[in-house]
């Protein structure tokens, strides 16, 4: 009977026997079958070939002097040996107690003395069988663990280009303000990394300050890339195709400020010809004028702004309007209203009144509202910190579920005319 070449190819086999006369019987039939044979007579001279050789394979007698064949097995086992090694105990015993306590000491098979050679054959392919698997099961973990490095890798690239990005579309967000007679301030509560939900502030000319609010559909990075387009598009120059001014056709060289539900409008049928997989957006875009107060606002299915008076009188603005992406040719129409001395307008995503506890119940539109009517006469910037704690507080800890934003701009008394 011999043995597939593939299956003994390299493998070196240690043959550990005190009885020169069994040590080299074993040998020659490990010869014939293919095999490379290493001896030694005990124990210690086996541990010591172990260091030195790549050994997969063990046959060893139970009883030898120095150390014998349990001893060794538990050695062997021990060892920070680099692979696997199978071990067949040679022995005349044949006790339930001996065969476990061989079993306990990390022997893989038993062989009776005097053995039987088709046996011992048949033993030996059972344990090329499983150091074969055992061989396969190292190559894939060394694979996995080399994918997982690289998946790290890819990650950690990942992580840091969504830091910069996220430093990039913070960096386009306006900071706290006080000018042309306005206090304008924001709350900005990301849901990951990078957010759909953008807002900022257009100085249109010396009377005129443009505020936008945009909560594009989802949220991560294909809503924070759209949200980045739509503040470049929102800030760039006439020249550069931005909506909110346009050429005044009857003043040449002069521009003209465009009305809110024009420049949605125009904004809609730029985003219809997108790719499907590019997410649609509600918006708030509004222009108020510094001097008097007066506010022209348009809304495109964002949540409704409210204002709020000096007294604590809440308002509620705003018919709702559709979304801007989804369907072409969708009429947009302006609501004006008047800011007075003290007056203050916030503008939101639905972040704030979707944002759920631990069992699932919405902070709520009266929640938010409220909160703003409590705070009316306090400092605006106090306002926004005390409802971000109670955000905060309403998650118990958790991270948002969804980007959670608001701007809120104070008519000042100091500039009213």
């Amino acid at each position: 009977m011999s043995m597939p070449a593939a299956d003994t190819a390299g493998m070196k086999v240690l043959v550990v026997e005190d009885a020169l006369d069994v040590q080299l019987y074993l040998g020659e039939l490990l010869k014939k079958w293919g095999f490379e044979v290493v001896v030694a007579g005990n124990g210690l001279e086996a541990c010591e070939l172990l260091e030195s050789e790549t050994i997969r394979l063990v046959i060893s007698d139970w009883v030898m002097p120095e150390m014998n064949g349990v001893e060794l097995c538990r050695h062997i086992r021990s060892a920070p040996l680099p692979h696997y090694i199978y071990v067949i105990l040679l022995t005349s015993r044949n006790a339930d107690h001996d065969l476990l306590e061989g079993m306990d000491a990390g022997a893989d098979d038993f062989l009776t003395k005097p053995f039987n050679t088709e046996e011992l054959h048949a033993r030996i392919k059972a344990a090329q069988r499983v150091l074969h698997l055992e061989q396969v099961l190292e190559q894939r973990n060394r694979a996995l663990i080399h994918a997982n490095r690289e998946l790290k890798k890819s990650q950690d690239t990942i992580n840091r280009d969504l830091e910069a990005a996220a430093l990039m579309q913070r960096s386009m967000l306006p900071a706290s303000d006080q000018s042309q007679g306005l206090n304008l301030q924001s709350l900005f509560c990301p849901a990951t990394v990078v957010a759909g939900d953008i807002f900022s502030y257009l100085k249109l000319d010396e009377n005129h300050l443009a505020f936008y609010h945009i909560d594009v559909a989802g949220h991560g990075v294909r809503s924070a890339m759209l949200s980045f387009t739509l503040g470049k598009i929102l800030s760039s120059t006439v020249e550069e195709g931005s909506p909110v001014k346009q050429a005044d056709p009857a003043c040449p060289g002069a521009e003209r400020i465009t009305s809110p539900a024009v420049v949605v409008a125009e904004l809609n049928r730029r985003f219809q010809d997108k790719d499907e997989a590019t997410p649609y957006f509600t918006m708030i875009y509004g222009v108020v004028n510094t001097e008097t107060g007066h506010v022209q606002l348009c809304q495109a299915g964002h949540p409704n702004p409210y204002r709020v008076s000096r007294d604590g009188r809440a308002e509620q603005l705003g018919r709702g309007g559709f979304p801007v992406g989804l369907l072409p040719g969708v009429s947009y129409e302006d609501i004006e209203f008047t800011l007075h001395p003290g007056d203050r307008l916030y503008c939101y995503s639905d972040g704030i009144s979707e944002c759920m506890d631990p069992d699932d119940q919405p902070f709520s539109m009266d929640r938010l509202v409220g909160h703003l009517q409590q705070a009316c006469q306090r400092p605006l910037p106090e306002t926004l910190v005390d409802l971000r704690s109670s955000l905060q507080d309403w998650r118990q800890g958790r991270p948002f579920d969804d980007d959670v934003s608001l701007i809120a701009i104070e008519y000042n008394t100091a500039h009213a005319a």
